[in-house]
């Protein structure tokens, strides 16, 4: 029953993820469309900054609910097991708050560059995992589609790091906006911005469905 229970969780999380990604979409062009006025941009930043965590705490649960369907059932016994996996990720998901809510602070600051250097260590797992489910070493099996889940998801958290990057001088260009101060080069500069940041947000939600999409191949592949 147990199982069950993960499984419909696993899809719930997964569908709340892509839902919640496309209004954050939809409310970026608010935010660089210089038409609006001042009040309803600053307004839709707000709204998109809160809204996002709704798919950064779907990362992580997403992850928690399919290691743990995986090690139930395809992992070598103890790889991935509830003492440690559970609290790591619930730990990690505290973080994950606890830096957007403190996100002005100089240890929220600390705490952010803590959390990326864990996502760079949880990529690097998702490979390693990844390839030992590849090539079925020691007391691994060789599950190609699970290996293609973990590369999936490991590729889906580097490129989330990678739009936390091209987001640096989000701060400074919106400031402008909020003040009332840009000028047609800030707003090019923020309309660009944004637009490279959605190519990253397409490759995720292309992952997404190709990672379901090979949960269900599981039988024959």
């Amino acid at each position: 029953m147990a199982h069950e229970w993960l499984i419909v969780a696993h899809i719930l999380i997964i569908g709340y993820w892509l839902g919640t990604d496309l209004a954050v979409y939809y409310i970026s062009g608010a935010i660089v469309d210089a038409d609006k006025p001042t009040p309803v941009r600053v307004y839709a930043a707000k709204a998109m900054l809160l809204l996002d965590m709704v798919p950064r705490t779907a990362l992580i649960l997403t992850l928690l609910t399919g290691l743990s369907l995986a090690g139930a059932r395809w992992l070598p016994a103890g790889m991935i097991t509830a003492w440690w996996l559970w609290p790591l990720l619930l730990a990690w998901l505290t973080l994950t708050w606890t830096v957007f809510r403190l996100e002005h602070s100089e240890l929220g600051h600390r705490l952010a560059r803590i959390d990326f250097a864990f996502r760079v260590l949880v990529v690097l797992a998702c490979f390693a995992l990844a390839l030992a489910l590849l090539t079925g070493i020691g007391a691994f099996a060789a599950l190609p589609w699970l290996a293609g889940k973990l590369l999936i998801m490991g590729l889906i958290i580097a490129l989330g790091l990678l739009i936390r990057v091209q987001l640096k001088p989000f701060g400074a260009l919106f400031g402008q906006v909020a003040q009332g101060q840009a000028s047609t080069q800030t707003e090019a500069q923020l309309r660009r911005l944004i637009a490279q940041v959605k190519i990253p947000v397409w490759i995720i939600w292309v992952g997404l469905v190709a990672a379901a999409v090979l949960g269900r191949l599981k039988p024959v592949f």
